[in-house]
């Protein structure tokens, strides 16, 4: 037995325990539209894949039928951060994205180096931003950040935090 498969093994029968995010969730209606927005975030493809009438799929899902078309989507030199961008062709998706304030996660809040020329070089291509970026003197830390919303409406919130002197 190899030490990674020992390892697997151990982590199987230790204390149950939550280790990280996987990756989140985003549903979009048109996914080359999303797909093209997120790359201009920095976003890289890692996998691309449909699936239709998969039984355990469905049944894990809670949904009787299911077809979708989804992007696996990384940032960071080994994709720490992962996204899942679906597509739903059945059942199609419905509503809209969250408001700031609703229940569930209405935005999801990426880290970020020089923050304003990020917001310049984004609004030039045309996201749309909720406000210029804001600095908070928050929780011992100083932070920059503003929000944009991505083509279906989702909030990305972009962060660069600094040392306080």
């Amino acid at each position: 037995m190899d030490m990674q498969m020992a390892k697997q093994e151990a982590d199987m029968v230790g204390e149950p325990r939550v280790l990280g995010i996987y990756h989140i969730n985003i549903n979009a209606t048109d996914l080359e539209r999303s797909r093209a927005f997120y790359e201009l975030l920095g976003f890289r493809m890692i996998e691309e894949f449909g699936q239709a009438g998969q039984a355990d799929l469905d049944r894990g899902l809670g949904l009787p039928f299911t077809d979708t078309r989804a992007y696996f989507m990384g940032f960071g030199q080994r994709f720490e951060t992962v996204i899942d961008l679906v597509e739903w062709k059945e059942p199609r998706a419905t509503g809209k994205p969250l408001k700031m304030n609703d229940i569930g996660m209405p935005r999801m809040a990426l880290r970020v180096k020089n923050i304003d020329a990020l917001y310049a070089k984004l609004k030039a291509q045309g996201v749309e931003f909720l406000t210029e970026p804001q600095t908070l003197d928050f929780l011992k830390r100083l932070s920059r950040f503003v929000c944009c919303k991505d083509p279906d409406g989702v909030i990305i919130e972009f962060v660069e935090l600094f040392k306080k002197a």
